[in-house]
């Protein structure tokens, strides 16, 4: 649905323009949120370990992000 923010992002290395880079996004953790009336859809927070590597395999950058999206009712 949307990015819901960036929590401890640092960048290990420098990355300069031209370098090319690769991500690897993991699922560290989803939190369901309540819904604030019967028409709100359901939805939850993911949050995302993303790890940067430069075109060396070397880590350039880490952080979490936010994600909210919509949850399947079971």
């Amino acid at each position: 649905m949307l990015n819901y923010g960036l929590e401890e992002c640092r960048f290990t290395k420098p990355v300069y323009a031209g370098t090319t880079i690769g991500v690897n996004l993991t699922v560290k953790e989803k939190l369901p949120q309540d819904a604030k009336d019967e028409n709100d859809m359901p939805k939850g927070i993911v949050k995302w370990l993303v790890e940067v590597f430069d075109e060396n395999n070397e880590h350039v950058a880490i952080a979490t992000i936010l994600t909210m999206v919509k949850r399947k009712l079971i």
